[in-house]
């Protein structure tokens, strides 16, 4: 016989047992275990990967941005700038021959600063100087050529008079009836232009009538002003007739007139021939005169160009010597003595520093309180004084959302100096910037953000899903098919989610900063429990009123169903109030007199006594 069947007869009887409370054991479990339970071997086949919690919300503190008045005022950094300053240049080329002032010196206007030794230019000018003498000698003598030729016309003259008396005479008659030609056509023009002017007066009084008789057909005016009208045409067409008449005798008076004329002209023809010899004489000696004239006027623009171009060696010898234009202090010295220097080359530089410029980019948010007049101070690591903006530049910088303000300080000691750092400092509280608690602005490599809550986007139901059974996925209500509990959505949370948004911050004061670009007035900043926000993350502000809760996040109450979670000592004084207590397994908080279904997962209720 076997080892196994001498075992078998030998404990039969604590085996026949051991497989009795096997049995038993299985059928007490799968009859009285609580629903929605899972066995053993559930419990091993379930995909723990799946089991996360619904997203829930993360519960922040929130402020809103706002304009604030921050104390101490608002500070800003400053650049020092000369009032107005002078680039001493050489105008000419040459060897610097001396500088008579040093980097510090003051200086006036006027004063001589530099002097250029340049040899060449001293002989232009003696050269020009001495053409300007020549060429005046030169207009001399062609006056007095002039003064000859005079001398011989007025010989010629005198032989051509008799001749030309008569000549005259008939060239008067030539002129006269020249003249009467010209009027009479002067006439003739005018009483065509008359007649044109009368012709269209006729032409709009005919218009005029037109309209004055369909109006009177309408009745919308009087026959005396219809009648009014007629006269008025007929009056133009009047004068229309007259001009007529004056173009007619114009035309008659023209033709004797040049019938005169023809006649004069043939008297000069015969007087020209009597004249004829006479001015060939005179018109030798008027050559003369002309051509004399013509030599004179050459020597004249050539003695004047003479002189411009000794005026210009004049300039460019007094260009040797550097002045300075207004009063100043010498803040370089480019070059020196002896240096070799072209023209436009700088070889000294003032600035005047009796008045200095302080300008200060200062943010957008402060267009409306920062305007000429201001008071501000200036403070660098020496001086501190009182000024006010005299300037304030019409633009903003688009990329720094800044303007730019200047304020003209008096500085006659000297402390503010052209090219010093400062700060500019706006005085008063009455100023009000957009302003975030210090503690959530936050740094890292890309510069500094605050974290906004804003309306989330896409928020909703995407599905419905058991809380035991997350892998279950169902496009709407209903029941879990492993455990019967009632689905609920997947996705909850609230209304607003975590955003990263980049900020630029200027000066603080207390717990804030000065918001410089980045925010507007109503932005929602979280300044704590920001540590484990994302993109995205949906908050709440932990200060705002809330709901009580009624059961475990992510889970709806079915409908019609009245929340049972009670306190602890509400628990204690129902459970001694009453025989028996029902319970759901799963939410253990809640308590009913008899039984029936969980009122949040839908499962069985089961006496308390039971689950101990």
């Amino acid at each position: 016989m076997s080892p196994t069947l001498n075992f078998i007869k030998k404990h039969w009887i604590t085996l026949g047992l051991l497989v009795g409370s096997v049995v038993g054991l299985s059928w007490f479990v799968s009859h009285n275990r609580p629903p929605g339970s899972m066995t053993v071997i559930e419990a091993q086949g379930m995909d723990m990967t799946d089991m996360r919690p619904p997203t829930g919300v993360m519960p922040v503190s929130l402020e809103t941005v706002k304009p604030m008045a921050l104390k101490g005022g608002s500070s800003f950094p400053a650049t020092v700038s000369a009032f107005t300053e002078e680039e001493v240049t050489a105008r000419i080329p040459g060897r610097v021959s001396r500088i008579l002032v040093y980097p510090g010196d003051r200086v006036s206007a006027g004063q001589l600063l530099a002097t250029i030794e340049a040899p060449e230019y001293d002989a232009q000018l003696r050269k020009a100087q001495a053409m300007t003498g020549a060429k005046a000698a030169e207009v001399v003598s062609a006056e007095r050529m002039i003064a000859h030729h005079r001398n011989v016309l007025a010989g010629s003259k005198a032989s051509v008079n008799v001749a030309k008396a008569a000549r005259d005479r008939a060239q008067t008659d030539v002129e006269a009836a020249d003249l009467e030609l010209q009027k009479a056509k002067d006439e003739l023009t005018g009483a065509k232009s008359a007649k044109e002017e009368r012709q269209a007066e006729l032409t709009y009084s005919e218009k005029e009538l037109g309209r004055e008789k369909t109006l009177y057909d309408k009745g919308a005016i009087s026959l005396d002003e219809l009648q009014t009208s007629q006269r008025d045409r007929d009056a133009a067409a009047a004068r229309v007739q007259s001009a007529e008449a004056a173009i007619q005798s114009s035309s008659q008076s023209v033709r004797i007139a040049d019938k005169r004329l023809t006649a004069a002209r043939q008297m000069v023809v015969e007087a020209d021939a009597q004249v004829a010899a006479a001015n060939a004489e005179a018109a030798q000696a008027q050559e003369g005169i002309a051509q004399a004239h013509a030599d004179a006027n050459a020597k004249r623009f050539e003695s004047s160009a003479a002189t411009a171009e000794a005026a210009g060696a004049s300039a460019f010898v007094d260009y040797r010597r550097l002045t300075a234009l207004a009063s100043g202090v010498v803040a370089e010295r480019v070059v020196s003595p002896g240096t070799a220097v072209t023209a436009g080359q700088v070889l000294l530089r003032l600035k005047s520093v009796g008045h200095v410029r302080v300008q200060a980019d200062v943010p957008q948010s402060l267009a409306a309180s920062v305007r000429a007049g201001t008071a501000v101070r200036i403070v660098t690591d020496a001086t501190e004084q009182r000024a006010r903006i005299t300037s304030v530049f019409p633009s903003v910088d688009p990329q720094t959302r800044t303007f730019r303000v200047e304020a003209v300080v008096l500085d006659s000691s000297g402390a503010l100096k052209p090219g010093m750092f400062a700060r500019l400092e706006l005085e008063g509280s009455g100023i009000r910037e957009l302003a975030v608690r210090s503690a959530a602005v936050q740094s890292d490599d890309n510069g500094k953000f605050v974290w906004l809550a804003v309306q989330r986007k896409g928020t909703g139901n995407t599905d419905w899903t058991c809380t035991m059974h997350p892998q279950v996925s169902k496009p709407g209500p209903g029941k879990c098919p492993i455990c019967g509990m009632n689905l609920v959505p997947r996705e909850k949370g609230g209304s607003m989610a975590a955003h990263r948004q980049p900020v630029t911050v200027g000066k603080g004061a207390g717990d804030y900063r000065v918001v410089v670009s980045g925010l507007k007035e109503g932005d929602k900043v979280v300044w704590k429990d920001f540590e484990s926000l994302i993109e995205g993350t949906p908050v709440l502000d932990d200060h705002a009123p809330q709901m009580p809760a009624t059961g475990m996040s992510g889970m709806d109450m079915p409908s019609g169903a009245e929340p049972t979670t009670r306190s602890t000592e509400k628990q204690a004084s129902t459970r001694a109030a009453v025989k028996d207590d029902y319970t759901c397994s799963m939410h253990p908080e809640v308590h009913s007199d008899t039984p029936g279904k969980c009122p949040k997962c839908g499962m069985d209720l089961v006496k308390r006594d039971t689950l101990k």
